[in-house]
């Protein structure tokens, strides 16, 4: 049977701005541009719905030109809508200025999921929420939003996936009551925010898991990633690939495993489609690859992975 997914989260419209040569800081730097949709949350829906998973959004749009675009978009794309919020306010974005190389320098985000997505609009929709096997959310919404969908994801024994965004977002979770995560996907720097306590990284996930969470998915970069699940972790390398744009590759990486795990892999496989997808987005410019498929998807991760 084929699983469901609710993703809740920030959808923005992305600038990324490519800078020509070696940026000089506080001065003037020639870039190129590029516009999109984005927002993590977002990206992932994308991915999904290319991937043929039955897959749901609610996020918070403005009443202006970018909500039309993204409306007009998601539409096209089959990506349902219906339950999210529309306000007088300006829809979300994100800039970054990335390095030559692709590499990121600096991002700023202007974001009203927080202020919109709030807890009685989501008790408003519960009867919606239940109706999906999965839940999966970012960090950019408020702590006691984030706080409430774990909550009812325990109570109604659904699996919660927590993004953490970033370093100033994961560390919301620092104070939460964790238990009913069934997987959180940090990055180093984010991993060390999302404890209070000062400690190493095996500390760090041995705190996660006695606070609940079930499956903790650490990102390393360059050397690959691992899940780790009790005592047990399934870790899977990266071959060394020509980056043109890193934007959006985290969130390639959640889509592509969501995808397996929708398809019933084991865990090995999911990591490897995981991995698949982000190797493809981390040579596109921009945050998704709009001719993806499952046949492509595998097609990749069998390139990259033999076994």
């Amino acid at each position: 049977m084929s699983k469901s997914v609710l993703c809740i989260g920030a959808t923005l419209v992305d600038e990324l701005y490519f800078c020509e040569e070696t940026i000089v800081p506080n001065s003037s730097n020639p870039a190129q541009k590029v516009s999109s949709i984005g927002g993590v949350i977002s990206n992932i829906v994308q991915h999904l719905a290319l991937l043929d998973v039955e897959v749901s959004l609610i996020t918070a749009l403005g009443s202006d030109s970018d909500a039309a675009y993204i409306t007009d978009s998601f539409q096209r794309m089959g990506i349902a809508l219906n339950d999210s919020i529309i306000v007088a306010d300006s829809t979300g974005k994100y800039v970054s200025i990335l390095n030559p190389d692709g590499s990121l320098n600096v991002a700023v985000c202007q974001d009203i999921s927080y202020k919109y997505i709030t807890v009685p609009f989501l008790e408003s929709k519960a009867a919606v929420l239940i109706q999906f096997d999965m839940l999966l959310i970012d960090t950019n919404l408020a702590p006691d939003t984030i706080q409430w969908l774990i909550h009812f994801a325990k109570a109604h024994s659904k699996i919660l996936i927590i993004e953490p965004v970033s370093v100033p977002k994961a560390s919301k979770l620092a104070s939460l009551d964790l238990d009913g995560v069934y997987m959180i996907t940090p990055n180093e720097e984010e991993l060390l925010v999302l404890n209070t306590l000062t400690a190493g990284e095996e500390e760090h996930i041995k705190t996660l898991h006695q606070r609940g969470v079930a499956k903790v998915w650490l990102r390393k970069g360059a050397q690959g990633s691992v899940i780790y699940e009790g005592h047990h972790t399934t870790s899977l390398a990266v071959p060394s690939i020509q980056i043109l744009d890193s934007t959006g590759a985290g969130d390639a990486a959640l889509a592509g495993w969501v995808f397996g795990y929708v398809e019933q892999e084991e865990e090995l496989v999911c990591l490897q489609l995981g991995h698949a997808l982000a190797f493809e987005i981390l040579q596109l410019k921009g945050s998704v690859d709009f001719t993806i498929s499952k046949e492509k998807l595998y097609k990749i991760k069998n390139t990259y992975y033999h076994d």
